[in-house]
């Protein structure tokens, strides 16, 4: 009977024992580290994709601020400008006034002289004080003439000032009324100019708040990469160089195939590269990367960048022609394969020497 017992309980406890393996087994299976990284980046990603929408749209405003603030700055400087013009035009014309109120005066004086000389000439017993006080008839008559012609002076030079002074002081009223406009004009803009800035910095603080998060999680998204993708022996290398570009995005791709140890948007990784010490060119090479022009075929605002494969001829590509990989083209995370033209780029960088 005791031997029967003992039987059983040593059934029994290996039979635990056999479970509690086959359980641990099963467990430590199910959530290797590799299953767990998948698991994070699976999360990860769901987070980034739940800030796609968000970050757009806060990188939308701020562009449009941005865009708004540099219409408005345009307009102030023009305004500015034509305030500028109008003030020294303004100082010329006073100057000008000033010159001829001396001019007037000097008239003046000499309207005031010929009114006099008329008078004692051709006043009211002008005729016959000349007959009186002249030796022939003639005199009379070239006195009388001179009287006449004086006279004429006299109205021509007094119709010539009342003109002259009528017309400064018109211009000076009219430059006078265009100029406080102006000023006017000027204080709104620069009212507006100050409320875009101060808009522009409101937008960048909720695009910041957003960008921030979003390259935090790519770079984490990135760290969890990096040990399962393959080492590549490309023209470019890929040693120590990370991924600091927005998850998804065609930068981002080329990045985790290729040294990139520069910033920027596709568009600039030209000049970028460069002044990194890498070389560029117009012709394709396998492992270069391929770098577009904003909006060229087919390309975003942003520029694109892809990764050449195969030239042709060759490799069933026709001549003048490449295989490039890239991401973000067909669809956000995707990677896709196309034939492209030699020209269809900007240009190419290639390894360092």
């Amino acid at each position: 009977m005791r031997s029967g017992v003992k039987l059983a309980l040593i059934t029994v406890v290996a039979a635990a024992l056999a479970g509690l393996c086959s359980s641990t087994s099963f467990a430590t299976s199910s959530h290797s580290p590799r299953d767990t990284a998948d698991a994070r980046r699976e999360a990860l990603i769901a987070q980034l994709q739940s800030l796609r929408g968000p970050h757009a749209q806060a990188r939308d405003q701020l562009l449009a601020a941005e865009r708004q603030l540099v219409v408005a700055q345009a307009r102030l400087t023009a305004a500015r400008s034509r305030l500028t013009g109008l003030n020294t035009a303004l100082l010329s014309l006073s100057r000008h006034i000033a010159d001829d109120e001396h001019v007037l005066t000097t008239a003046r004086g000499q309207l005031a002289a010929l009114v006099r000389s008329t008078y004692e000439v051709a006043g009211s017993d002008g005729f016959a004080a000349a007959i009186l006080s002249s030796g022939s008839f003639n005199e009379v008559v070239d006195r009388y003439r001179g009287a006449e012609h004086v006279t004429d002076q006299v109205g021509r030079l007094q119709d010539t000032v009342r003109s002259r002074e009528g017309s400064l002081l018109q211009e000076r009223r009219d430059l006078e009324s265009r100029f406080a406009e102006a000023q006017s004009l000027e204080d709104q803009l620069s009212q507006d100019d100050n409320r875009m800035i101060a808009l522009v910095a409101e937008r960048d603080i909720a695009f910041q708040a957003i960008d921030g998060p979003q390259r935090r999680l790519a770079k984490e998204i990135a760290e969890l990469d990096q040990p399962i993708i393959p080492p590549t022996t490309g023209l470019l290398g890929n040693a120590g160089c990370g991924n600091h570009f927005a998850f998804g995005q065609c930068t981002y791709y080329v990045a985790t195939r290729r040294c990139v140890p520069w910033f920027g948007n596709a568009h600039e990784w030209l000049s970028r590269a460069a002044a990194y010490g890498f070389p560029t060119g117009r012709a394709p090479r396998v492992g270069a990367i391929a770098v577009w022009r904003p909006g060229q075929a087919g390309a975003s605002p942003a520029g694109h960048v892809g990764l050449v494969e195969a030239v042709g001829p060759g490799d069933g590509l026709p001549s003048g022609t490449f295989k490039v990989s890239e991401m973000n083209w067909g669809g956000w995370d995707r990677v896709d394969y196309r034939i492209v033209d030699d020209e269809a780029v900007m240009g190419f960088v290639y390894a360092r020497d």
